[in-house]
């Protein structure tokens, strides 16, 4: 009897579940942005870190640290997304909208907005509202493929569908197409870090006013993604090495007829 290798598709389920989990850990987490945060006459170095949605400052001051929470606030018509600790929603509406003219806010984690308009900034410290629904979305439909990439894993680990877009050939190209959505969010994220300012300012008022000196990295969240493409990688070789031995394996022997005269009863 001809092996199946079912073992390399069950081997493609797992992996496929890896992925989706390390997607979703990845979007739910606040280690997105990961910066160290200095200044004079200070305790010791304060903290600021933050995800696709929320996060966290921890301002060491004094001896007794400060906690307050960050929120990722976008405002459509002015095309920005930034980083506030401002304890209002409308605060942080117009403070965002203020860092978009370039415009310096004040930086307390209060529940209004002050705005000073007499020295604004050259370069505004906001995020492209436009690139940040592009990279939540791209997240929204890789964790969507790559569900969909485990669920077909394990349909062919159990059953035999005929239908080739619930088949084998189906569960390679969804982990293809999630590698590739993966891959392009990894670049989208990575070059928009790298040129646009954003590991100059975060984003953040009081980074991008001076009044803490940011040492900043991507941090876990981002790596996470990179596992994750990486397990559609080695889904995609598992697929193609079974297929490999599969067509290696010698054919199944062949009954001619012709050759048993005896009365030989044959079960298929």
């Amino acid at each position: 009897m001809a092996e199946t290798r079912r073992g390399y598709i069950f081997g493609a389920f797992l992996s496929g579940v890896l992925c989706v989990l390390l997607i979703i850990v990845a979007i739910a987490s606040e280690g997105w942005v990961v910066s160290t945060a200095s200044t004079t006459d200070q305790f010791k170095d304060s903290t600021v870190q933050y995800g696709l949605f929320q996060g966290e400052l921890v301002l060491n001051l004094l001896v007794t640290p400060s906690h307050n929470k960050l929120y990722m606030t976008c405002v459509s018509d002015v095309n920005a997304c930034a980083v506030s600790c401002k304890t209002e929603a409308q605060a942080r509406e117009e403070e965002v909208r203020a860092l978009s003219k370039g415009y310096r806010p004040n930086q307390a984690c209060v529940s209004v907005t002050t705005v000073d308009t007499s020295n604004p900034l050259e370069t505004p410290p906001v995020i492209a509202y436009s690139l940040y629904i592009s990279l939540v979305t791209l997240l929204i439909v890789h964790v969507a493929v790559a569900s969909c990439a485990a669920g077909l894993a394990i349909l062919n680990a159990t059953k035999n569908p005929t239908e080739p877009i619930f088949g084998l050939p189906g569960c390679l190209w969804t982990n293809v197409a999630a590698a590739v959505v993966g891959v392009t969010f990894l670049l989208f994220f990575g070059v928009y870090w790298a040129v646009s300012g954003w590991n100059d300012h975060l984003a953040f008022s009081y980074t991008a006013l001076g009044l803490l000196r940011p040492s900043p990295h991507l941090g876990f969240s981002y790596w996470l993604l990179l596992v994750s493409c990486l397990c559609s990688l080695v889904n995609i070789a598992l697929l193609w090495t079974r297929s490999y031995l599969l067509e290696r394996d010698p054919p199944p022997p062949t009954i001619k007829l012709e050759n048993h005269s005896d009365g030989t009863v044959f079960l298929y």
